[in-house]
């Protein structure tokens, strides 16, 4: 049946055929029949946030914590520029989504004639994307609303982004939209004789590794994994966008979040005689690989299974590469390893591992036994405040890591079993992506406990999404690590001996200012305070910030960031007097 509408009310056809629920933006002229169909669609959630970088953010979050695909929208120019932090971040962490961008008339762009509010918005879009395009000509509006969704969701997901010219997004175009079906996931398979190279490696290894990426949880792998982990008994650990493919309590389990999960991580990747890495794009978190300070020792081999081609042997040198999707390629390899049993793993080195993974653990449980920092300032222990936060963690809750060493400490000692229930941005590393992120977990399961653990850094940069989060009801628990500082480079400057390195912030009472957007709030200066704090959080329904002052804590893997990070950059001697110009 041949449907007759305007371009934006096909746009909100064909989401809504493939199953999107949920969308939000910036209020714009540009694209406002969008907004005004997605406000008025009893099928739709239609969200308005305080800064188009939230709505990017939350749309990433939609598609993390739901079964459908977020989509956000801002207008022309500096709306579209705003989103670009949000669209980053998903790309790099492979978040499939649609971006939509309202643009000038058609006439009077490509190329500009410099109207207000001109930009490029495909040449800022395109290395942030999978795929993005101007909708010129209404008749062709349908052919790449379809195709931008088929993007986005095939392969290696993430975003793809359309730009709209506000006349044609007014104009009539005419589509069946029976003519192409709701997308599918499709589920690629490496043929037998493929998957028995894999089976025969792994029956031979010695010191075998499995490691679960991202795609594991995308593809709804994490049983199959974990099938594969209990068949083989041989040690796994996730990335950091595997974080909960795995069961903590499993003997097997080495960590979550890669080099973050300890230095038995990092023995392990230089030890392994073999690494199977499923959905795992061997990203900076990952300890395989990674030169000068850990390469890939002469006889380790590495096989990488994964949804996208490109990705093979892109960041590792491969022995075997197979093309897959990740729970089917699992399942599949499950089927074969069970025709014939016989591992030959060397289980002295695998005790010697799980020595390392138990004492690292100890050593974390160590930093949290005091409550505050030994010599600091008589401010909280950021450990010890992480340690009991996860204990107090109701069962099904969600969990933002935000921040950077707030995160390195959230995520050593919250452990989750199951992916949706630990949202991090590890491919960006973005800082303030935790408030937008929360709100959108909250509004997709309002019945769930939501946590955003952030520092002050961090929450400075989308504190107005409290708002948000009370205009809507979003009853989030943000709980601020508040340090004063842009903790995770503050050892940089001392490094240097420079106070004036730019790393002190002043002191931010973030209670009162969420008091002032009507969220409930408190300050907590005592370890003991914390629970009954969070418990009056819960209570209380409503957005909730807790202001917990703490001291910078050094991490035990602190040591990471210069050795991969900043590998090969040169540190001058702290530099007692200004520099003289040379005659």
């Amino acid at each position: 049946m041949i449907t007759e509408c305007t371009v934006s009310d096909m746009l909100l056809a064909i989401l809504k055929k493939h199953g999107v629920k949920y969308i939000c933006g910036l209020p714009a002229a540009q694209i406002g029949l969008i907004m005004h169909g997605a406000s008025r669609d009893p099928d739709l959630v239609y969200i308005t946030t305080r800064h188009e970088e939230a709505a990017g953010h939350m749309a990433a979050s939609i598609s993390r914590v739901t079964d459908t695909m977020g989509v956000c929208f801002a207008t022309v120019g500096p709306g579209a520029t705003n989103l670009v932090p949000g669209v980053a971040a998903a790309y790099a962490d492979n978040i499939p989504m649609v971006v939509i961008t309202g643009q000038n008339q058609a006439r009077a762009i490509d190329p500009s004639i410099d109207q207000l509010q001109s930009a490029d918005q495909i040449g800022l879009f395109r290395s942030i994307t999978k795929w993005n395009a101007i909708v010129h000509h209404p008749e062709r509006a349908p052919e790449l609303f379809e195709r931008a969704v088929h993007i986005a969701r095939s392969g290696r997901p993430g975003p793809v982004h359309l730009d709209i010219p506000c006349d044609v997004g007014t104009q009539l175009c005419r589509y069946d939209l029976a003519q192409t079906p709701p997308y599918r996931l499709q589920r690629p398979v490496p043929c037998r004789e493929e998957l028995q190279r894999v089976a025969a490696a792994l029956r031979g290894a010695r010191r075998p590794l499995l490691i679960a990426g991202g795609g594991v949880a995308r593809s709804g792998g994490v049983q199959a994994f974990r099938d594969l982990v209990a068949h083989t008994d041989m040690l796994a650990m996730t990335t950091a966008n595997g974080r909960g493919v795995l069961d903590p309590a499993d003997a097997n389990t080495l960590g979550s979040a890669g080099l973050v999960s300890g230095q038995a991580a990092i023995d392990v990747g230089q030890e392994a005689d073999l690494v199977l890495a499923v959905g795992c794009k061997f990203s900076t978190f990952t300890p395989i690989h990674k030169p000068p300070h850990y390469p890939k020792p002469d006889e380790q081999k590495i096989i990488q299974i994964e949804i996208d081609a490109e990705s093979i042997g892109r960041a590792v040198p491969v022995e075997i590469g197979l093309v897959g999707d990740a729970r089917a390629t699992l399942e599949a390899l499950l089927a074969l390893l069970a025709e014939q049993d016989g591992f030959q793993q060397d289980l002295d080195w695998k005790q010697s591992i799980l020595k390392k993974r138990d004492a690292g653990r100890a050593l974390y449980r160590e930093t949290a036994k005091e409550s505050k920092v030994v010599g600091g300032a008589g401010l909280l222990n950021e450990s010890a405040v992480a340690a009991a936060i996860g204990e107090l963690l109701p069962r099904d809750a969600i969990v933002v890591h935000d921040g950077g060493q707030t995160m390195m400490w959230t995520i050593s000692h919250i452990q989750v079993d199951s992916p949706e229930r630990s949202l991090f941005v590890p491919g960006m590393g973005h800082l303030g992506f935790g408030l937008p992120y929360a709100n959108a977990a909250k509004l997709a399961h309002p019945e769930r406990a939501v946590f955003c653990l952030t520092g002050d850094g961090a929450m400075g940069m989308t504190i107005q999404e409290l708002e948000t989060a009370s205009r809507y009801g979003l009853a989030v628990i943000v709980v601020v690590f508040n340090d004063s500082y842009w903790g995770m480079y503050k050892p940089f400057g001392e490094m240097l001996e420079n106070p004036d390195f730019g790393t002190k912030l002043s002191t931010v009472d973030f209670a009162a200012v969420a008091r002032g957007f009507g969220c409930y709030a408190e300050d907590v200066s005592e370890l003991r305070e914390i629970p009954a704090a969070v418990q009056r959080a819960l209570d209380s329904g409503r957005p909730a910030v807790l202001n917990i002052g703490v001291d910078f804590t050094p991490h035990p893997m602190d040591f990471l960031w210069p050795n991969i990070i900043l590998d090969g950059f040169q540190f001058p001697a702290p530099q007692q007097t200004p520099l003289q110009a040379v005659a």
